[in-house]
């Protein structure tokens, strides 16, 4: 799903979207002509391989962010901004960056979870 900066009002809108088993929604709104603040919540179960023994496992994920778009290049002070160079905001490429965000995490199965309270 792809919005233009431009066509994104002032008051909270609502998306919801489905990828790989992950259910990715919330509100976004615009903050500024340039500026568009995304409250996500990212939720569902993903394969995902054990960091202990390295099997595969279903990774339960229940997270929430807040997420700044700048639509060109930011020159504030914030370091927790997303740049947009091409004016549109591109949610599924956002998806796949907080998946990938999450999954770079050490991330460990039932078996290895154990194994390590011992």
């Amino acid at each position: 799903m792809r919005v233009e900066f431009r066509k994104i009002p002032t008051t909270n809108t609502p998306f919801s979207l489905d990828k790989d088993g992950v259910n990715y929604s919330g509100v976004f709104k615009k903050l500024s002509p340039k500026m568009v603040e995304i409250d996500l919540n990212i939720f569902g179960e993903l394969k995902h391989t054990c960091d202990g023994c390295l099997e595969d496992f279903k990774l339960k994920i229940d997270e929430t962010s807040k997420l700044l778009i700048n639509d060109g290049v930011y020159s504030g002070n914030d370091m927790d901004i997303i740049e947009s160079f091409d004016g549109f905001i591109d949610f599924d490429e956002i998806a796949q960056s907080e998946i990938e965000s999450i999954k770079s995490d050490y991330h460990y199965c039932n078996k290895c979870k154990n194994n390590f309270k011992e």
